[in-house]
């Protein structure tokens, strides 16, 4: 007897169906916001589908955090290169000195046309 007929026997049957995963990417970039960037990255290993669906998170969060500095610099310009979609707003705060990065930053970021941009350095 397979199991999930043995499961349904006792009254239970899993289904496993992945909904989220057939969400258009604009959907699945709404949804990835609601976290950070660091955290949405990790997303990509959840499946192919997932791969993407970061860069097309219409607000992006950045905080230097626990970060190494040329690490948090990395990071930064490979979000903001890599970015397929609308940014509406994008956060990026640090604690170190970022001044060398930030023409660069708001270079790409005027690219993009965000409609609001905060910049915390």
């Amino acid at each position: 007897m397979s199991t999930c007929k043995k499961a349904r026997a006792e009254g239970i049957c899993v289904v496993s169906l992945d909904r989220l995963s057939s969400l258009p990417p604009e959907i699945k970039g709404n949804i990835l916001s609601l976290l950070n960037v660091e955290e949405a990255v990790r997303t990509c290993t959840l499946s192919s589908t997932w791969r993407d669906a970061w860069a097309n998170m219409p607000k992006i969060s950045l905080r230097d955090g626990n970060f190494a500095r040329t690490k948090f610099v990395t990071l930064v310009d490979m979000v903001l290169s890599v970015h397929k979609g609308t940014i509406e707003g994008c956060h990026i705060s640090g604690s170190k000195n970022y001044h060398d990065e930030f023409g660069r930053w708001m270079l790409m970021l005027s690219r993009r046309s965000p409609r609001s941009v905060i910049i915390k350095l």
